[in-house]
Formats: C-alpha cells, sequence, structure tokens
C-alpha cells in the first residue's frame, strides 16, 4: 500500500504545473526557449503556439521589458514558422491531413502574435506603464497590422472571407495611429524600412484581389508580388476625382471598393486611393519576360473591379416608409398578427433612393441614429411585410439628416430561443429573439439577433419557429447592436411541430 501511495505521488508531482511564469524576465524566457521540444519543426512550433497563447493569457501590464521578451518569442518562432509554411505549400498535392494540421498550427501562431502585439498597443495608450511604451507605438503597430493581415491571408487558404471583426479591428487600430501622427513613423521590420500605412494598405490590397478559389502557391505568390512593390498608394482623407479610383470606409467592417463615379462618396471616415500606378505596374510584370505567369494581368484585373461600388446603383425613389426602431418596438412589430401584443405606432419617413443592399431616408435635423441602430421598416405595416435595416450613415445637409442603411433581411422572424443544455435545478425561460433568414442557403450562413447574456461561442440553442424546432450552434459575432449581438449560426437539425409533438 505504501508503494502505491508513493507512486500516486510522484504521478502528481510530474503532473504539477511548475510555480512562475517562463515569461517573467529576460533570463527565464530564454530558458524556455532553450527547452523548447527538438523532435521535429512540427512538435517545436506546436510548443512555441502554446507558449504565445500562455504569453498572452497572463494578461500582466505590459512594460519595455514585456515586449523585448515579445520580441525574443518573435525572434525565435518566425524562422520556424518560415519552413511550417514552406511544408504546408509543398503538402498541397497530398497529405491532406498533415496540410490541414500545419494550416491550422501556422494561422494560430499568426493569430496569437497579432493579440500579442494588439494588447501592447492598447496598454500603450492607456496603461499604467504608457509613458514609458509610447516611443514603441510606430514598431508595435507594425506587427499588429502584419500578423493581422497575415491571418487574413490565412483565411484565404481556407476559401474563407475574412470575418467582419476582424476587418472592423483593423480599421480601427489604423485610424487611430493615423490620428495620433505615427501611421507614416518608419520602422525597420523584416529586414526592411516600413510603416503602418504601407502595412494597412497590403490588407486593403489583398481584400480587393480577393483570391478565393486560387492555390496555396499562388495566394503567396500574390502577396509577395504585393510586397514587393514600392512604393504603395497611401489612403487620403480627401477625395481627388482626377486621380483617386477606390475607397475604404474605416466605420465598416469590409475592405475597399471601386467608387462610383456618377454618386462620389464623401465622409471624415473614408479613405482614398489612386490605384493606376499599381495597375500599371501589374500590367508591366505581365508583359515582362521574365514573368511567364498570368497572375500579375488576373490580379490588376481583379483589383480594378474589386469590390462592389459603395453605395452601388440606387434607384431615386419617392414616398414614405414606416419605421419602427429600437429592439422593443421591432419584436411588437414583428409578433404574429393577431396576438394580443400593442402594435407599435410607426414613424413614417421620407424615402430617398434604394438599392439591393439597402435604403437611404431624409430625416428631420434634429434626429439621432447612431451607426448600428436597428430599424424594422415597412411600405404597409399594416400587412406584417417588415424587412430589418442598419443604421451605417447619417450627415447633416442644408439643415436635415441624410441618412444610409443596409439591409440585414428581408424576412425577419420572431422567434424564441432557449439553451438546449440548461443548468440542472434551473428554471428555463424562453427568450425572444430575430432569426434572419438568408434569400439563398449558398449565400453562407443564416444570422440570429440576441441578447448578449444569451450569447457564447459554440454555445447550442433550440429555436423554436412557427413550424419547426432548430438545433443550431452559435458562430461568430457579426456585429453589436445596442446591447443585442448579430451572430452567425450553424443549423444542426430541423423537426417539424407536428413531428415533435
Amino acid at each position: 500500500m505504501t508503494d502505491l501511495f508513493d507512486m500516486l505521488t510522484t504521478i502528481a508531482r510530474r503532473r504539477k504545473t511548475p510555480a512562475g511564469s517562463p515569461f517573467a524576465t529576460d533570463k527565464s524566457t530564454d530558458k524556455w526557449l532553450r527547452t523548447l521540444p527538438r523532435d521535429s519543426d512540427y512538435e517545436t512550433h506546436h510548443a512555441l503556439v502554446e507558449g504565445l497563447e500562455r504569453f498572452n493569457a497572463e494578461n500582466l501590464a505590459s512594460t519595455p521589458a514585456r515586449m523585448k521578451i515579445l520580441l525574443a518569442i518573435e525572434a525565435a518562432g518566425l524562422p520556424l514558422q518560415g519552413r511550417i509554411v514552406e511544408q504546408y505549400l509543398r503538402n498541397q498535392s497530398s497529405f491532406r491531413l498533415a496540410r490541414q494540421a500545419l494550416w491550422r498550427e501556422s494561422w494560430i501562431f499568426w493569430s496569437l502574435l497579432a493579440d500579442a502585439w494588439l494588447n501592447l498597443l492598447k496598454q500603450a495608450y492607456r496603461g499604467p506603464t504608457s509613458e514609458e511604451l509610447r516611443p514603441h507605438i510606430a514598431e508595435m503597430g507594425v506587427r499588429a497590422l502584419h500578423y493581422a493581415g497575415l491571418t487574413m491571408r490565412w483565411d484565404f487558404h481556407q476559401s474563407r472571407v475574412p470575418a467582419a471583426p476582424v476587418w472592423r479591428r483593423v480599421h480601427k487600430l489604423y485610424r487611430l495611429l493615423e490620428r495620433d501622427d505615427h501611421a507614416r513613423q518608419a520602422v525597420r521590420f523584416n529586414g526592411r524600412s516600413t510603416d503602418c500605412t504601407r502595412q494597412y494598405t497590403l490588407i486593403v490590397l489583398m481584400g480587393l484581389v480577393h483570391p478565393l478559389g486560387y492555390s496555396a502557391q499562388d495566394i503567396e505568390s500574390i502577396a509577395r508580388i504585393l510586397e514587393s512593390c514600392a512604393p504603395l498608394p497611401v489612403p487620403a482623407p480627401q477625395p481627388d476625382r482626377q486621380a483617386h479610383t477606390h475607397v475604404v470606409d474605416l466605420s465598416l467592417a469590409e475592405g475597399a471598393q471601386v467608387i462610383d463615379k456618377q454618386n462620389w462618396p464623401q465622409g471624415h471616415r473614408l479613405r482614398y486611393l489612386d490605384l493606376h500606378p499599381l495597375i500599371a505596374h501589374l500590367h508591366s510584370l505581365d508583359r515582362s519576360e521574365n514573368e511567364r505567369s498570368s497572375l500579375p494581368r488576373q490580379m490588376a484585373s481583379l483589383i480594378e473591379r474589386g469590390g462592389n461600388p459603395r453605395m452601388g446603383p440606387r434607384t431615386h425613389r419617392f414616398g414614405e416608409m414606416g419605421v419602427v426602431s429600437g429592439m422593443d418596438g421591432i419584436l411588437a412589430a414583428l409578433a404574429m398578427p393577431g396576438s394580443s401584443e400593442a402594435r407599435p405606432m410607426p414613424e413614417f419617413w421620407t424615402l430617398r433612393d434604394e438599392s439591393a443592399e439597402g435604403m437611404g431616408f431624409v430625416l428631420p435635423a434634429s434626429a439621432v441614429m447612431p451607426p448600428g441602430r436597428l430599424l424594422a421598416v415597412s411600405r404597409n405595416p399594416g400587412e406584417h411585410a417588415w424587412q430589418l435595416l442598419a443604421v451605417r450613415w447619417h450627415r447633416d445637409e442644408a439643415g436635415q439628416i441624410l441618412l444610409g442603411t443596409q439591409r440585414l433581411s428581408r424576412n425577419p422572424k420572431r422567434v424564441q430561443v432557449l439553451r438546449e443544455f440548461p443548468a440542472p435545478d434551473t428554471k428555463q425561460e424562453k427568450t425572444w429573439a430575430i432569426f434572419l433568414p438568408l434569400p439563398q442557403p449558398a449565400q453562407g450562413m443564416s444570422h440570429l439577433l440576441l441578447p448578449r447574456s444569451h450569447y457564447r461561442l459554440g454555445a447550442s440553442l433550440v429555436l423554436l419557429d412557427r413550424e419547426a424546432i432548430y438545433r443550431l450552434h452559435l458562430g461568430e459575432v457579426q456585429e453589436n447592436h445596442e446591447g443585442w449581438l448579430r451572430v452567425a449560426m450553424e443549423v444542426i437539425d430541423r423537426e417539424q411541430f407536428t413531428a415533435a409533438a
């Protein structure tokens, strides 16, 4: 019995997590890096990724010493990451499972580095050691943008569009750096001089090329061609009708768009790009004797027509729309006809124009409609035919407010949701939510609007529609609408009410 007790004590001692952090000092970090497993690049890389996860999870106050430790981890990880990427590219024609594992390792590595540098940058602005970190803001900004761009590029490798929150984070970061005059400050990184503006522009250009469906080798070739271009266009806050070809809205969760010359967009958060020189350069590469591939020509074509024109083809409209704003009013408006709930009294707004993506309104100067506000609109409110819109922009013009909205759903449904696996001995209450079905399943995931308190990534919910029961998993948050979250959802199972009964 004593021998058994000693054996269990020994096992417990081996499993016990060592006290202290390996990232407490420069010396402890160097020691941790030297003790990483060396059986294979993959094993070493995996251990490094786990270390980065721990570094981010420590959530300690950022200091110049902490930044130096992160630089040491980065310096040790980048050559290793380079070999992992080379192996991933070699395995495209075979070893499907190995290829997937290598892609996942690379994507996590880029994501963790982006988060680490972003966290340092945040504390450089408002942390207790901000004065010590402030001289390094440009260096941290370059790295945060660079690794965020790599994370987005690795999404393209899986034929995935970069998520809206990622675009929003990149725009917000660039806007902050630009505001404080750090965007054009030169930084030495990866053996060359760069700045935050260049790193941001590379992200925007890759988004314009939008290489979904390209092979992994072609996606990396596209990135190398863009990175070899010097100089790159600088996003300008003021438009030049003779030069600018594209525009990016820093308040939206999307990339750049081709400018609609007939309806020139303006706004203080718009940045304008002149891509004529870049497109000409790509065409010259295609004609070069050293360039056998047609990839530069394809890139030029994709950039020229990249994205959808901002405020794309719109039809001028006249008349009024019934509008209900605020979630309480919208839920009441979407209630089934004949229910005992009191119907909200809609306001009637003057319709200015309409497109496939949204509507424009003219409001009195006293109206307050911040971006993100949800609206239920109908031409005939009495017929229970509502659409759901989100306010995207507004501007004062000649004593009135011009309002632009994006259509989220043509057929929103008020539904009830409940947790599929509630806590024991708890009474579960049904909660109202709004189901936003897509017109066509091929367009992607449908969305669900639900209270923040009911959201957890990957959580299982039961959705009660008028005719069926759905079991679903919650995906990533797409947008926050005044305490309500619009999230992607994956339907796992559907059952008719008659069968369920």
